[in-house]
């Protein structure tokens, strides 16, 4: 459960970000802040501080590139710097290429990717005077963090990026396209690893892949919180490194900047729901369907399924604003699927097969399940409901499993994944602006994910 523990690194946070944000938005931001974070339940800070680091930061990263664009003359872009700091290029002929090009899979030739990218960063640490303590410490969150997942959103952007040159250009991609294609990939797996870090805290999770979550290793703790800004600022120094000198550099700072933050206000719905809410109560009055497609295409959709896509869609030349629009869309349409997927995957799935101890119930989440079970449920049920969702005590979560049982809400969600499947292939015959199998890869690693 959340404790007292976790408020002196959060409030030291947030006192950071206060001082930040009151050079941008004058003194009396400092002292709403701090005031807003001390009403709050940890959690819900955690929540907060994110949201507010990734708007101070989206000012700033979107002012830097901004800055980049319009001081370039022609088709000449120079490299980014910001305080007279020379940006941090990293030499091409480094990539893996031989590795690359024997590879016989998009994930073996991404997996190739992984060490140089590692020691790249590290050696970023290095130049900032970092000492090997310190090295050494990020060198095992990064190995902890961000190793072990299925990899789908990283090689995603692999594979939409061959789709669109293969189908805009008529052919493959070299190895140092698939090269520089696994790199931003890699960005999005580093994000990855930042949000699970920090949705872990918040939702007091147990094991993630198979392990002890992070903050749970016993020399970490609430380090953790740090270590998930760490993650999320080498991101940023991969497509520095990467990308400075490309003319659409700012196109893909600019996203990823606005997909955290989208990300960021779906966590803070997600956590803040029962924000306020006595400990062993609850408050369903804002459960319902509205409230969980909003949470869903903000937390989930975007940084799953828009962003490996759209990251595909630059560095392929895509610029016409109605193919961003489609592919946004009906990603969107793909994540509320897939989240749902996930809500009986918590509640019904094998943690050996799923990587995680399913917490929702004791979490007292906004789940599919839930939501479903406040529709249908008589008197009776709905006091069920009462009495036992959101309390960490295996006999109140056995109470509501066998509720949710009763009400055939397994049997439920086959029909609503047929339906939706059926819907999203709908809105794939429709697609003329772009190739349809950009989508079609997505739709077929998502459909009857095995519980």
């Amino acid at each position: 459960m959340a404790t007292m523990e976790k408020l002196g690194p959060l409030f030291l946070h947030g006192t950071t970000l206060a001082v930040a944000g009151s050079v941008l938005h004058g003194s009396g931001f400092t002292t709403d802040l701090l005031t807003l974070l001390s009403s709050q339940p940890p959690a819900s800070i955690l929540a907060l501080a994110l949201l507010i680091l990734m708007s101070v930061h989206a000012v700033v990263a979107f002012t830097a590139t901004k800055l980049s664009a319009n001081g370039a003359e022609g088709n000449k872009v120079e490299p980014v710097r910001a305080l007279g700091m020379e940006a941090e290029a990293f030499d091409p002929s480094k990539y893996p290429l031989e590795e690359i090009a024997k590879a016989p899979t998009d994930k073996d030739a991404f997996l190739a990717m992984y060490p140089v990218l590692k020691d790249s960063l590290l050696n970023t640490m290095t130049q900032s005077e970092m000492p090997d303590m310190a090295i050494k410490w990020a060198s095992e969150v990064i190995e902890y963090t961000v190793q072990g997942g299925k990899l789908n959103r990283g090689v995603t952007v692999l594979t939409v990026h061959r789709t669109l040159t293969r189908a805009n250009h008529g052919r493959d991609l070299t190895p140092t396209e698939v090269a520089r294609a696994s790199v931003l990939g890699w960005a999005i797996e580093w994000l990855q690893a930042f949000f699970l870090v920090a949705d872990d805290i918040m939702d007091d999770s147990q094991t993630r892949r198979g392990q002890p979550c992070w903050y749970l290793v016993p020399k970490v703790g609430m380090i953790a919180i740090n270590d998930s800004f760490l993650l999320e600022s080498f991101v940023f120094s991969l497509l520095r490194q990467h990308f400075g000198a490309e003319p659409y550099y700012h196109s893909l700072v600019e996203l990823f900047v606005k997909v955290v933050q989208k990300t960021v206000f779906g966590q803070l719905l997600d956590t803040t729901l029962a924000a306020g809410i006595k400990k062993d109560q609850v408050d369903f009055s804002r459960y319902n369907m509205d409230t969980y497609s909003r949470i869903v295409k903000y937390k989930t959709a975007f940084y799953t399924f828009y962003l490996p896509v759209a990251i595909g869609m630059i560095t392929s030349g895509v610029e016409d604003e109605p193919s961003y629009v489609l592919a946004r869309n009906i990603c969107c349409k793909m994540g509320e699927y897939f989240q749902i997927q996930d809500d009986v995957l918590d509640c019904y799935g094998d943690p050996a097969t799923i990587g995680k101890v399913g917490t929702d119930i004791q979490d007292n989440k906004c789940s599919w399940l839930v939501v479903q079970a406040l529709s249908q449920a008589t008197p009776e049920q709905r006091k069920i409901l009462d009495d036992n969702y959101g309390r960490w005590d295996d006999k109140k979560v056995k109470k509501i499993k066998e509720l949710f049982t009763e009400l055939k809400l397994e049997e439920l969600y086959e029909k609503y994944e047929e339906e939706s499947y059926k819907k999203i292939r709908e809105d794939l015959d429709k697609v003329t602006l772009m190739p349809r199998d950009v989508f079609e890869l997505l739709l077929k690693k998502i459909y009857k994910r095995k519980l």
